[in-house]
């Protein structure tokens, strides 16, 4: 059952996106929502959920509500001015591109500092990573890190995750399906732009929902996306988007989260799944928890058929798989020989560098993963609609 706190954020989200003027209930504490809003990226939602309350500007805590959301608003107005500068050079030089998630949506949204981003998702073509490295760092860019699907740029202003993928080939039951995510996009007329039906944008959504949900959870502000834009598109093709789930095993998982959303935004009542989604939601930060990550791994491990052995764990510490390393150190992506040199690299790093980073995997290390605990959280997932199909 879902406590005063948790039942009042869920007022004050309805308040902020249908216009509604409720009242959280009895016992609600302003200073818990604040910390809660802040860990789930959602303090423009909850203060403009209650900024119509009686004595809730005039207060200490309203005003803190204001000035964090005033400073949230300026940067969310930045970071889309630097995505249209960004997409402006893009143009200009002849790069293909397709903005995705958190880009596209923070304009769907009543205000769009109420869809915080900590970056900007774009899809581009691998080919044309060479002109795109001059376009960044003309704009003032500065490479940050490459991973099996991104590449990653910052400047104070904004942090532009450009894809070479939207789906890591490492989630191979997506990936099968979406693969680069080219397949599905189409040219904007006159433009270098691209864009995906609205249909195949709400699978892609719900999909990159459903990969967090099950490797480490994920938090509140990436369901009411789905709800935004289920609001906002009212011509879409579910027979399409029903059948496209089907075939990537998250139609069920789909219908519990829309009734989910449902008791959320339109008063409907509680389920079973709906509380327990509800609640593994709100026990999530915005990027989920490291054990519920603890616990996906070993999950997949064990369908893998490989150990999750404590010394199992501790030789993938010490001797992590290429696909991981590469991560760290880009040049092995073009000479996999040099593996067992980066090894040594990275020792020297955590030695040096990594005291955090080594006592974070010794109190890791004493988490006792099981066959028990393993079962558990497939039982977990399967019970909402989800499993690793591969």
């Amino acid at each position: 059952m879902l406590s005063i706190q948790e039942t009042g954020i869920l007022i004050l989200l309805k308040n902020a996106l249908k216009g509604e003027k409720q009242t959280p209930p009895e016992g609600f504490d302003w200073n818990l929502a604040y910390e809660f809003a802040k860990k789930h990226q959602i303090i423009p939602l909850v203060y403009y959920g209650g900024a119509h309350l009686e004595g809730f500007a005039e207060s200490k805590i309203g005003m803190r509500f204001l000035m964090t959301t005033m400073g949230l608003a300026a940067f969310s107005e930045n970071q889309l001015r630097e995505i249209d500068v960004l997409t402006n050079a893009f143009e200009e030089n002849q790069i293909e591109y397709m903005k995705l998630k958190g880009t596209v949506l923070k304009r769907l949204y009543p205000q769009p500092e109420m869809r915080l981003m900590s970056d900007s998702d774009i899809l581009i073509k691998e080919e044309q990573m060479p002109e795109i490295k001059g376009i960044m760092q003309r704009l003032g860019y500065e490479y940050q890190k490459s991973s099996d699907h991104e590449w990653i740029w910052a400047k104070p202003e904004l942090t532009a995750e450009l894809h070479k993928r939207i789906v890591a080939s490492y989630q191979k039951d997506y990936y099968d399906y979406f693969g680069n995510g080219w397949r599905l996009a189409k040219a904007v007329e006159g433009s270098f732009e691209y864009k995906m039906s609205k249909e195949d944008e709400l699978i892609y959504l719900f999909t990159h929902l459903a990969k967090h949900y099950r490797d480490a959870g994920i938090g509140i502000k990436h369901f009411v996306d789905i709800y935004v834009f289920l609001n906002s598109e009212k011509e879409l093709d579910m027979e399409y988007v029903k059948s496209t789930l089907k075939k990537l095993e998250l139609y069920t998982f789909f219908e519990n989260v829309k009734r989910m959303l449902n008791v959320w935004f339109c008063d409907t009542g509680w389920d079973e799944v709906s509380e327990f989604i509800t609640l593994k939601v709100f026990e999530s930060g915005v990027y989920g928890q490291r054990l519920t990550e603890i616990k996906s791994e070993a999950l997949k491990n064990k369908k893998a058929g490989k150990s999750n052995s404590r010394l199992a764990r501790l030789f993938s510490h010490i001797f992590p798989p290429l696909s991981s390393m590469k991560n760290m150190f880009p040049v092995l992506s073009k000479a996999p020989i040099l593996l067992p040199f980066m090894w040594v690299g990275r020792w020297f790093r955590l030695i040096f560098k990594g005291k955090k980073s080594i006592q974070k995997y010794k109190n890791e290390s004493k988490i006792n993963i099981n066959d028990e605990v393993i079962n558990e959280y497939q039982c977990e997932l399967n019970y909402v609609g989800l499993d690793y199909n591969f």
